[in-house]
């Protein structure tokens, strides 16, 4: 239509094929191809037109499709997701199926062998192997729970609480420097702590030998006390050597007069709430822990005087010297 149109090869006002499209004169014959042509751009103008009015509602139609075509993509895209996790679900429970299988065949493994028993005969047998099953089972039990971290983590959080409800108290009857704060356990390094408001003091910058031995004296009786209190295989005593040592001066100053009179000696009493909560923890854990001290210190109540099993003084001695005696080193 474009080219007969460029051309005019076929005017608007042609008026027939009588008439040369050109000239416009008479033809002498009729030319019916002009008229044809004609007609053909007419039919070429009327479908052009139909097209471009329908062109808007095909691009409408085109535009709702792709809309559908990404709406279903989206679709497939989360079926193939579900289909995945259904796949891997009936993978897990076609394991647990497997294993569940493999149990099944070894009980019936051993349902068939304890069928085979005669249980008139092979009774005591049979009861060995029940208690052997048994003490497997409880012991396998026991190594799962060992397994557990958690339970772990658990266990040793409870005994580092334990333990510092302990030593502070006792910290605090023994009047220890920084035994008004909490005092605990500290397991990397090994060592006693308190918790102070400048921060964490350790067991070495707290100082004087005093403290070193009352905070050694309460971390053991704390220890102890878990034990007992949980059942822990471990030996059920504690000795001592002479943890009086520090709170007692030497025999140079007592020459120099500086020891006062025992009743208003202030390391005496401290020397006397020492042993009390000895003597205090001993009788608690009693009959499960005992506590041996060897200690020049001998104090005058009752308690601490039935305390004592042996008194090495006036001449008796742990080693008798009638041993030497007898049996003289070469």
């Amino acid at each position: 239509m474009s080219r007969l149109s460029a051309l005019n090869l076929v005017p608007d006002g042609f008026p027939g094929e009588h008439s040369c499209p050109l000239c416009g004169n008479e033809l002498d014959e009729p030319d019916p191809t002009v008229a044809d042509m004609h007609t053909t751009l007419a039919d070429l103008r009327g479908q052009l037109d139909s097209v471009q009015t329908v062109q808007p509602r095909r691009e409408q139609a085109l535009r709702e499709i792709e809309q559908a075509a990404t709406r279903l993509r989206e679709q497939l895209r989360g079926i193939e997701g579900a289909l995945s996790i259904v796949a891997e679900q009936r993978n897990q429970q076609a394991g647990l199926l497997g294993q569940a299988e493999a149990q099944a065949y070894t009980r019936g493994r051993i349902s068939a062998y304890l069928g085979q028993i005669n249980t008139t005969t092979d009774s005591g047998h049979l009861q060995r192997l029940e208690s052997d099953v048994a003490v497997a089972q409880r012991l396998v039990q026991g190594l799962e729970e060992q397994l557990d971290t958690e339970t772990i983590d658990d266990k040793l959080t409870h005994g580092l609480s334990y333990l510092s409800g302990k030593m502070t108290g006792h910290a605090r009857t023994l009047k220890l420097e920084h035994g008004d704060r909490l005092v605990r356990l500290d397991l990397k390094k090994l060592t006693v702590v308190a918790d102070t408001v400048e921060g964490i003091t350790e067991l070495l910058r707290i100082g004087s030998g005093k403290n070193h031995v009352g905070y050694h004296v309460v971390l053991h009786l704390a220890l102890h006390q878990y034990f007992v209190a949980n059942s822990r295989p471990v030996p059920r005593f504690l000795m001592l050597d002479q943890p009086t040592q520090p709170y007692y001066p030497s025999d140079m100053a007592k020459q120099r007069g500086r020891l006062e009179d025992l009743a208003l000696d202030e390391d005496r009493v401290t020397v006397t709430r020492l042993f009390e909560l000895m003597h205090q923890v001993v009788r608690e854990l009693a009959p499960n822990f005992q506590m041996i001290v060897s200690d020049h210190a001998d104090l005058p109540h009752d308690w601490y005087q039935a305390s004592i099993r042996y008194n090495w003084r006036n001449g008796e001695k742990l080693i008798p010297t009638t041993w030497l005696n007898d049996n003289p080193t070469p």
